[in-house]
């Protein structure tokens, strides 16, 4: 299928091109992740990219859909099952 936005350059507020499933845990995501995203309901704990790596947040009981509204760098605990927003 042809990309008819092909020519446009992606920022920080465009929408996603890739995304990959994640596992929580001790690591960062990959330095071009714009995001993460709740694929199904759950909790979700992350550090947002200006924390210490022991500053989290959590989110209890988010819908599907549910983005944080915070560049994440790293995800460590999830019921929710979890996307990366890339590209």
């Amino acid at each position: 299928m042809a990309d008819a936005y092909a020519s446009f350059s992606t920022t920080p507020d465009s929408l996603g091109t890739i995304g990959a499933p994640v596992t929580p845990g001790n690591t960062d995501l990959p330095a071009t992740v714009k995001g993460v995203v709740c694929l199904t309901a759950g909790n979700i704990t992350v550090v947002p990219y200006g924390n210490a790596d022991a500053v989290t947040l959590a989110f209890v009981d988010v819908p599907a859909g549910f983005v944080p509204p915070y560049r994440v760098r790293r995800v460590t605990a999830a019921t929710a099952t979890v996307a990366t927003i890339e590209g």
